[in-house]
Formats: C-alpha cells, structure tokens, sequence
C-alpha cells in the first residue's frame, strides 16, 4: 500500500477517534458534568465509538468491519464533531475558571 495524503488523512481521523473516546471515558471517570455534554453523551454512537477505538488501538482480528462502519453513517461523524467541540469548550470553560472550583481539603491549614 502506497502512502498517499487521503490514507494520511484516514489515519489521523482513526487516531483523532479513538482518543476522542479516550476523553469520552475520563469524562466519566472524573466526574466532569456539562448539560451539552452529557446530552451528547447519552447518544448511542458512544458506544460505536468504544468498539472502533478498541479496533484501532487493541486491534483484533478482522477489525475492518467496526473501522469502516464509523465512516458509513454521516450522522456519526456529525456527532464526533458536536461532541469534540463540546469537550472542547466545558474543559476550556473549567480550566478558565479553575481557581472557584478547587476545594480546599478540609485537614489542610490556610496559610
């Protein structure tokens, strides 16, 4: 297979894809809460996007069925987008005002 700027191209939209999850999961895991977000969240793509993660970075047997079914489906890809720039803006909008939102322990003294 000779390289060329589409499979290029494909490449990076699998990498994009599966990290995209990876935040998908550590949203969860850490408790980070967003009315948008987690509309999006409750769609059943997320569940797509786990199985084409894990054929790409776990890479099974015959992983082409789950890689090629994402790109079949424009709403998918649709949805990766709303999601990206959703995670974009409330982790942007979190660290922007990072300094009301830490909790101070309660054993540690105020110096």
């Amino acid at each position: 297979m000779q390289q060329n700027p589409l499979l290029q191209a494909g490449n990076l939209m699998m990498v994009h894809l599966g990290l995209l999850y990876a935040v998908i999961e550590a949203w969860g895991r850490w408790h980070f809460a967003d009315a948008r977000v987690d509309e999006l969240l409750k769609a059943p793509f997320v569940e797509d996007l786990r199985h084409f993660r894990n054929a790409v970075f776990h890479v099974p047997v015959g992983p082409e069925a789950l890689v090629f079914q994402w790109g079949e489906d424009s709403d998918r890809i649709v949805w990766s987008q709303d999601v990206q720039r959703a995670l974009r803006t409330a982790i942007l909008d979190w660290d922007a005002n990072l300094a009301e939102r830490i909790v101070q322990h309660p054993r540690v003294m105020e110096r």
